[in-house]
């Protein structure tokens, strides 16, 4: 069966589950790069590869309301820049390293496969970016997001913060650190200066999901 690269975009989601569409339409595209000449390429140097690519996929659908087919180097600029590290926690530094040539080899696919007029400008912004700049981004506390960097601080203090367990071991330390009244928490971070999950970042987090939802719903209308 063929792929349809645009599907995301002729969803009508007062009638469709976005989340499965967007489940099945991201499992189904890397499924395709990862077995691609591009994909096979890579998987030589990065074996966790199609991770970066799918992280571009999730947040460009579900935080700025842009599928691959409509994405603009500005959107990937803002998703690669600022979106990714606000919101991706690594477990090494290093780990930032596999995510351009990833990005590239991606969209090199893309650009092949379904030739997307929008390949050649992302990949020129793509190669444009410095990779040490990148990784100085991405491991900067001051860009991280709250549940970032909680995730670090867990990590750092030698929590595993990739378990439930260890999740829920770092969240009890912390808060029972913060009620002892401490003068300073062993790790600081400073996007995290209180309890890192609240109401309120919780309803900001939906508010942004259903803006992005109106405004793909608002582009659909415009088209028809």
């Amino acid at each position: 069966m063929t792929f349809n690269i645009r599907q995301l975009d002729e969803i009508d989601p007062e009638i469709c589950d976005e989340e499965k569409a967007l489940e099945d339409y991201q499992d189904a595209l890397l499924k395709q790069f990862f077995y691609s000449p591009e994909g096979q390429a890579r998987l030589q140097d990065d074996p966790g590869m199609c991770f970066w690519a799918a992280q571009l996929i999730d947040y460009g659908y579900g935080h700025i309301g842009v599928t691959i087919p409509r994405m603009s180097a500005r959107d990937v600029e803002e998703i690669v820049t600022e979106i990714f590290p606000r919101k991706i926690s690594l477990s090494s530094p290093d780990d930032a390293d596999h995510a351009l040539p990833e990005l590239i080899a991606f969209w090199e696919y893309l650009k092949r496969q379904y030739m997307l007029t929008n390949a050649n400008s992302i990949l020129r912004f793509l190669r444009k970016i410095n990779p040490d700049y990148f990784k100085k981004i991405m491991n900067d506390p001051s860009r991280f997001g709250m549940a970032k960097s909680f995730f670090m601080m867990g990590q750092e203090a030698g929590f595993d913060m990739t378990s439930e367990e260890g999740s829920h071991a770092f969240m009890h330390f912390y808060n029972a650190h913060l009620l002892a009244d401490h003068e300073e928490f062993p790790v600081s971070h400073p996007s995290l200066p209180g309890p890192p999950i609240s109401r309120k970042a919780k309803a900001k987090n939906k508010k942004r999901r259903k803006m992005a939802k109106a405004s793909r719903k608002r582009a659909r209308k415009k088209r028809k």
